[in-house]
Formats: structure tokens, sequence, C-alpha cells
């Protein structure tokens, strides 16, 4: 029978490995397992997915985050050093804080309010899917069933999170008009706590790992760690990407969700901008200045719209508080110029802009 998933080469499994090329082939397990590579996190990072398939990824993954430390707990409860509990605890702490209000969870929760989300609703995990659910109760049985090198070998995935918190972090802040710096505001402390708790597990794994079998259940583990984070978003890809897939226990779109505030009474593309009047940019349009292309451009839902310098100096000036006049006057001293001219050309501008539906008054 062929095996599901390629295993180690065989010279790697029936020999006992130096630390480096133990190392070398834990490494190899994430470059070719990790989650990063997951098309529903190819689509996540690179601003292919719609506001709700965001959502759906925030709350199932709220209930990974929530049982990190009771995986952690299950780990400590088998460590009879207490030099290494003193060590492992602090994982422990990471995520539960050291007071309420404090720690990965509480980040996350602000995370999932974030994108719309009640509090009560993401605690009570109703929305999740049966197969999240599934994964990291799988996770939490084996760190509490499998040898401690296996648990704590199955941590290595934490080798892998720098890059995709890199990914992650800049692709939805440039891609996502709803997503802010706060907002994902968990991860800024993952990016030294994850590097710390691999050194630590890595040593561990290399120290302890001392004969062929120990190496493969080291490498066993960490494999199945990665297929548990890829199990995750295999459910989130087929229910809410997959067209028609959605099975009958997924969140539907409206539920448990934050309600909105009313939209400004004069909606965009009506009426015409008039000199008196303050125009605004819609919720959901925003100026953004673009790395790649190294030019402003005006992101709307779907849409994207290139400026030149004169749109970006008037739309800089659209704060929800400047009338028309006011920004041609502000534009006639910056440039010197007659405020009359410009409020006239400018004038010209925003109702093209309001025809398309990203500008309103």
């Amino acid at each position: 029978m062929t095996a599901a998933f390629p295993t180690p080469a065989a010279d790697e499994t029936q020999r006992l490995l130096s630390p480096e090329e133990l190392e070398a082939a834990l490494r190899d397990i994430g470059a070719k397992r990790y989650h990063n590579l997951h098309p529903f996190h190819r689509l996540l990072h690179d601003g292919k997915l719609n506001k709700d398939q965001v959502r759906a990824w925030a709350l199932n993954r709220y209930y990974y985050q929530a049982m990190i430390p009771v995986k952690d707990a299950a780990v400590l409860a088998r460590m009879t050093d207490a030099s290494l509990r003193r060590v492992w605890r602090q994982r422990i702490v990471d995520h539960d804080g050291d007071h309420p209000g404090d720690g990965g969870i509480e980040r996350w929760l602000k995370l999932a309010e974030g994108v719309g989300f009640e509090r009560d609703y993401v605690l009570s995990t109703k929305g999740i899917l049966s197969a999240t659910r599934f994964s990291v109760d799988a996770y939490v049985h084996f760190v509490s069933e499998r040898s401690l090198l296996e648990a704590i070998a199955s941590s290595l995935t934490e080798m892998f999170s720098p890059t995709i918190i890199s990914e992650r972090v800049s692709g939805m802040l440039k891609n996502y008009d709803f997503i802010t710096k706060d907002t994902l505001a968990y991860f800024d402390k993952r990016l030294t706590q994850a590097p710390r708790d691999a050194d630590f597990a890595l040593d561990y794994v290399k120290q302890h790992a001392t004969t062929p079998a120990l190496q493969r259940q080291a490498m066993a583990a960490l494999t199945f760690k990665c297929n548990v984070l890829w199990t995750q978003l295999d459910a989130l890809y087929f229910a809410y990407v997959a067209p028609g897939m959605t099975p009958p226990d997924a969140w539907r779109p409206g539920e448990g969700l934050v309600a909105e505030i009313a939209a400004v009474p004069q909606a965009a593309g009506t009426g015409r901008v008039e000199a008196g009047d303050v125009p605004r940019l819609p919720r959901g349009v925003r100026l953004r200045f673009d790395e790649t292309r190294q030019k402003h451009v005006l992101l709307a839902p779907e849409r994207t719209f290139d400026l030149d310098d004169n749109a970006v100096a008037v739309l800089s000036l659209v704060d929800g508080s400047r009338t028309v006049t006011d920004i041609a006057i502000k534009l006639g001293e910056t440039y010197a110029a007659d405020p009359k001219l410009i409020e006239a050309d400018i004038l010209v501008m925003l109702n093209d802009l309001a025809t398309k539906r990203v500008l309103e008054r």
C-alpha cells in the first residue's frame, strides 16, 4: 500500500542521525508540510477571501488558540523535572495571561471582535466546524497519551511560525480594509515567543532522541502536528471557499455578529457633490500606498483605483469634516493657486468618484 504522505528517506529512519542531521530532517518536514503552503492560507494572505470567509477563519482558529494552554498543561503535568516545568509553564502564561484581560487568548478574542463577532458567541464555540473541534481535540489527546519526547516534538511547528506570521500580518493589512494593526495584535508577541519556544523544544528533542526509533517518533510527531494544522484549513476551505460545500453545522454569515452602524443618509453614487458638501470615503474604501508599485491607490471592496498626484492631494484632505470649498482653499494655499479654479477641477473628480460609488457626501 502506498503511504498517504511522503515519509523520511529510508537512510534517515534506519540509522542514528547526528543532532544536526536530525534538525535538518525536522526542518524539512516543515518545508514540505507546514500550513503556510495550504491554498486557504494563500487566499487569506493574498486578499482573495471575502470578509465572511476571513471571519470564519478567525472564529474557528479561536478554538485552537483556546486549547493551546490546555495542551501545554497536559505536557506540564507529565514533567518530573522541575527545571523543565519552569520553562514550559511560561507557554501557559503566554496564552492565559497573568491577569484578566491579558494573554494570547484575550488578544485572539480581540481579533474576533475586530472582524465583527460578539465575544460571547466566540467563547461559546457554537459556530466552529466539527473538523476544527475534532482535529484540535486530537492534538490535545496526542500530547496526553504519547511519550514526553513526542509531545514536545509536536510543538516544533513553532520553528516555522515566524514566516507565516510575517506573511499574514503584511498581507492582511495590505489587502483587507476591515483589518487594522490592533486587530492583529495577537501576532506581535508571537514573533518573539515562538522562536523562544522552538529553540527550547528543538534542544530537548536533539538531546533526548538518542536512537533511530526515538528520532523516527519525533519526526512522526511533528508530521502529525502539521497534519492537525492542515486539516483545520481543509475544513475551512471546503466549508467556505469551495462552492456548494457548506456543511449544516458551519457558522452562517450573520450569526454571532455585532450589529453594524447604519450607513450615512447620503449613499455613495447618488446625488451630486456640490461645493458646500462634505465629501467622505464610504465604509470599506480607503486611500493606501502600494509598496510594491510605489504609488497611491484607492482600495474598495473587490476594486482598486490607481490615483495620480492631483487625486492623492485631494483625497488626503477628504476627512469627513472639510467641505469641497475648504479643500480647494487648502490646496490653493499649498500650491499658490486660485481656489476657485481648483474647486472646479476637484468637483469634476469627486463627482466621478461618487458615480463609481467610492465617495459619499
